[in-house]
């Protein structure tokens, strides 16, 4: 899966519609309606953990060092037993990405395969979890709230596996969000078909009904350690954002660890990922993999994330301006220009491999 030319500064080119990330987004923004632009880039609350996901990652500084002998590194991995042609995934963000183009998950699963990534799935995406497999190999999470009957989660864990995913993220949402440009926009999906608006062809309407109605009751972690050790593939936790909740994650059988804070759009006034990834780091040891997302924006920040810790990072926002630029082609083309600045910060910092980034390359760290 993995693929990466032989080197990676011959792709640079003025023959692609979009040569810098900040191209794409000025797209997607000249494209999108007020009120669909406020749906991609709301946080909760005042924001401030919104603003502060992506500020905290200015706050890490290289150490970049001379006579290193580096002059093509490979941007290749392994995460979740996943070879990947740079650290990344697809973030399992839905629920409305069809606002951006109507291929949603399909598009971005495509795209993915294209450059060699992984793709997280979610529940809510607009697609069937089958249709989302079908039209891509990167598909390989598949996010699911743990809410409701045990058994219904446990036939959609194995209906996941039936289609070809190798691993289940799972998530936990106990109330509503508090999203006040979008309450203010009066937000809805514009799919006005299906349970909740969120189309025919969701993955599982009953279940998006039981996701949405916050009546009822969230699961403990001893019920989630239940249908962990029930469950026929591996499962990482999201939104670990605490030393407890990865001891915890771990205790209930969890294989992997997803930092996250969910883009700062679930409750304001939180940390941010990136600086509880080290603590968190440090309290697992080396061998558990974890993911973050949260604040990623260039492919410096995919490096910083690295050295802090993580083993690959999940991409969000930055492939939603991609889809709602260009479909596809702006999520491919956004993916293509991280892997190019994230081969490039390597280089500069004296590292063959993502294997190599370690808090060592970071000022004071």
């Amino acid at each position: 899966m993995t693929r990466q030319p032989s080197h990676m500064d011959d792709r640079y080119t003025t023959s692609e519609k979009y040569v810098t990330l900040r191209g794409v987004a000025a797209d997607a923004r000249r494209r999108l309606s007020e009120v669909d632009w406020n749906y991609l880039q709301c946080g909760t609350g005042d924001e401030v953990t919104l603003r502060a996901n992506i500020a905290a990652f200015d706050r890490y500084l290289f150490e970049a060092p001379l006579f290193t002998g580096v002059s093509n590194p490979t941007t290749a991995t392994a995460v979740l037993g996943q070879e990947l042609s740079f650290p990344a995934f697809v973030a399992p963000f839905g629920g409305g990405e069809t606002v951006f183009h109507p291929d949603g998950h399909l598009a971005l699963g495509r795209a993915a395969q294209s450059v060699g990534i992984g793709q997280m799935v979610p529940v809510a995406a607009a697609h069937s979890l089958e249709e989302v497999a079908q039209a891509s190999t990167a598909a390989s999470v598949f996010q699911m709230t743990f809410v409701g009957d045990e058994g219904a989660v446990l036939a959609m864990i194995h209906r996941a596996k039936a289609a070809g995913y190798r691993w289940i993220c799972v998530t936990y949402s106990p109330i509503r969000q508090w999203r006040e440009r979008m309450m203010e926009d009066r937000f809805t999906n514009r799919r006005d078909q299906g349970p909740a608006n969120f189309g025919p062809d969701t993955s599982d309407p009953a279940m998006l009904r039981e996701l949405l109605d916050f009546t009822q009751p969230r699961w403990t972690w001893e019920q989630a350690a239940r249908v962990i050790a029930q469950s026929p593939l591996p499962c990482m936790i999201k939104g670990v954002m605490s030393v407890r909740d990865a001891k915890n994650a771990l205790d209930a059988g969890a294989k992997a660890l997803y930092v996250s804070n969910y883009g700062a759009r679930t409750i304001d006034r939180t940390p941010t990922p990136v600086d509880m990834l080290p603590l968190v780091r440090d309290a697992v040891g080396p061998d558990i993999p974890i993911i973050l997302d949260s604040g990623i924006r260039r492919g410096s920040d995919i490096a910083t994330a690295l050295a802090l810790g993580a083993n690959a990072v999940a991409l969000g926002r930055v492939l939603a301006l991609g889809l709602a630029a260009d479909g596809e082609n702006g999520v491919r083309r956004t993916l293509e220009l991280l892997q190019r600045e994230f081969w490039t910060t390597l280089g500069h910092l004296g590292c063959s491999s993502p294997a190599e980034l370690t808090r060592d390359v970071l000022v004071g760290l």
